[in-house]
């Protein structure tokens, strides 16, 4: 289980990229050949990718107990 402020952390990501989703979207279905916006969507569905990716990692660190890897996970977040 994660600790109320790393799931609030996580939770406001999510909402952030969730955000920069539907706006590239909406700007595709007004411009379908705009380059940019399809540009701007496949950026925003990686990041919600690798941070869904990241939070999988740090659950199953923290589920065997490993704070170092945790912690490790959690820096390599920050940069």
């Amino acid at each position: 289980v994660l600790d109320a402020a790393t799931a609030a952390t996580l939770k406001k990501n999510l909402d952030v990229i969730d955000q920069a989703i539907a706006e590239s979207r909406a700007a595709l279905r007004s411009e379908p050949q705009s380059a940019p916006a399809r540009e701007s969507l496949f950026q925003a569905l990686q990041r919600k990718m690798s941070l869904l990716q990241d939070t999988i990692a740090l659950m199953n660190e923290m589920r065997k107990g490993n704070q170092a890897g945790a912690a490790q996970i959690v820096e390599g977040n920050k940069s």
